[in-house]
């Protein structure tokens, strides 16, 4: 039953779909959503988890992940809280929660638009507001950049079972598990900076 769910728990094919058009269409612009055939694909395929975060049976928040359980990396694909949910501690305890749920796993990689990549003042205090909660949820920033279909990325590290990982080496293999062939050359782009 619906109010007995606790915990982040894998979502179904019409769960996913549903939060898909419910949810993920008004939390991340169009140009950053990826159609849901090629989520639904990857997530068949055994490379993607599509978790919902539920608290006293109400779902408050959900992450997708690409996975590569052969290295033991993920990469979070995207996190949000339920519009309803925010501003209440879900997003950090969702990120505690998934620490737990993936305990077997070296650890998970993530993308936050650069800050470098604004003149805007007001997206520049978004996205540092962003990289400042991973951070307070034990996410490291690393020198790690990478541009993905035109957007710049610094990348953040949490440790769950391995402490140092080769970040860029990692990330590579996620980006060509999501981009196989010449979609990879095409798209994606991978370099180091110095950590602000």
């Amino acid at each position: 039953m619906e109010d007995q769910k606790q915990g982040l728990l894998r979502l179904d094919e019409w769960e996913i779909a549903q939060i898909y058009e419910d949810r993920m269409c008004r939390d991340f612009p169009r140009s950053e959503l990826k159609p849901l055939e090629a989520i639904e694909r990857m997530r068949r395929q055994g490379m993607y988890d599509c978790l919902g975060f539920y608290e006293d049976g109400q779902m408050t928040a959900y992450a997708f992940s690409v996975t590569d359980r052969e290295s033991g990396y993920l990469l979070l694909d995207y996190l949000a809280v339920c519009e309803d949910c925010r501003g209440s501690g879900h997003g950090s305890r969702c990120l505690q929660e998934m620490k737990r749920f993936y305990v077997g796993e070296k650890g998970l990689l993530l993308e936050c638009e650069s800050l470098e990549s604004t003149n805007d003042m007001s997206e520049r205090e978004v996205r540092t507001r962003r990289i400042r909660f991973y951070e307070r949820s034990g996410c490291m920033r690393t020198a790690v950049r990478s541009q993905l279909f035109g957007v710049e990325f610094e990348i953040l590290y949490l440790p769950l079972r391995e402490e140092k990982a080769d970040v860029k080496g990692e990330l590579e293999r996620l980006y060509r598990k999501m981009l196989p062939g010449s979609a990879y050359e095409k798209h994606v782009l991978l370099f180091m900076d110095n950590v602000s």
